[in-house]
């Protein structure tokens, strides 16, 4: 379910009210209390598009790299809860199996080289997990913090965690409506131009599942004849012959 990411007036009021609430004829056996207050939207989804561009040189990064890397994508709002990651580029960094790091002067050089149009267009932070899910580590959490940080209150921000499996998580930070997306929020589509639809519906003509053969089982005295499918073998899985022995004997390796 989506979340607001900044506490609104509404929301005060509606938290302050429930808090009050629960402080009547409440009774502490320690002294303290504890609230938690949880703020869920009701259900709505966003949607993710990758350009072509974007997606090769992404998965390109996830399977080259044996080592964590990581990268800014250069991102657009199409419609109020449409965005598109046009492309991707590579900051200075040094990479361990498992963390990510930046000279920040190199990092910041990096970042002026940028006409203003690109810089101000870099809204994606991605990096990749290399043997593990790619559920967010606290050091990714608190990278995610200092981001958000610097957004204004008319802006959005993804982020985006792979893995070699291309597996993702992915968060929209939409400041300007007040909403963070999830991963089961989101769905992530890949913008495919005609040539890529006419491919893949080739394709889906030409590839076809193997249905199982049927045959009939010799009924038993007093039952019925029953259909069953024929079991599928692998190719390995065939007969073979052996020397052992004497002379040549047959082995059939589906016989009981």
């Amino acid at each position: 379910m989506p979340k607001p990411i900044r506490i609104t007036d509404e929301l005060k009021t509606k938290a302050q009210a429930e808090f009050t609430a629960l402080l009547d004829g409440l009774k502490m056996s320690d002294g303290e209390i504890r609230y938690s207050k949880a703020f869920v939207y009701q259900e709505a989804t966003a949607t993710l598009w990758l350009t072509p561009l974007a997606y090769s040189k992404t998965v390109a990064l996830v399977t080259k790299f044996s080592d964590e890397v990581a990268w800014h994508g250069l991102a657009v709002r199409q419609a109020p809860n449409e965005f598109v990651i046009e492309d991707i580029f590579i900051y200075p960094q040094e990479v361990t199996g498992s963390t990510v790091n930046t000279d920040q002067d190199k990092y910041t050089g990096w970042l002026y080289e940028f006409n203003d149009e690109t810089f101000n267009g870099i809204r994606m932070q991605g990096h990749s997990h290399v043997n593990m899910g790619v559920t967010p580590s606290a050091v990714d959490t608190g990278h995610r913090e200092k981001i958000l940080e610097q957004l204004d209150a008319d802006m959005f921000y993804i982020f985006m965690v792979w893995n070699k499996a291309l597996k993702t998580h992915t968060l929209i930070y939409d400041m300007e409506n007040n909403i963070l997306y999830e991963d089961g929020d989101i769905i992530v589509k890949t913008i495919w131009d005609d040539t890529m639809d006419a491919f893949l519906a080739d394709a889906e003509e030409k590839v076809q599942k193997k249905k199982p053969a049927s045959y009939r089982v010799k009924p038993q005295k007093n039952k019925e004849q029953e259909e069953i499918g024929e079991p599928q073998h692998s190719l390995w899985d065939r007969p073979y012959y052996s020397s052992y022995g004497h002379g040549l004997h047959y082995h059939d390796p589906y016989e009981l």
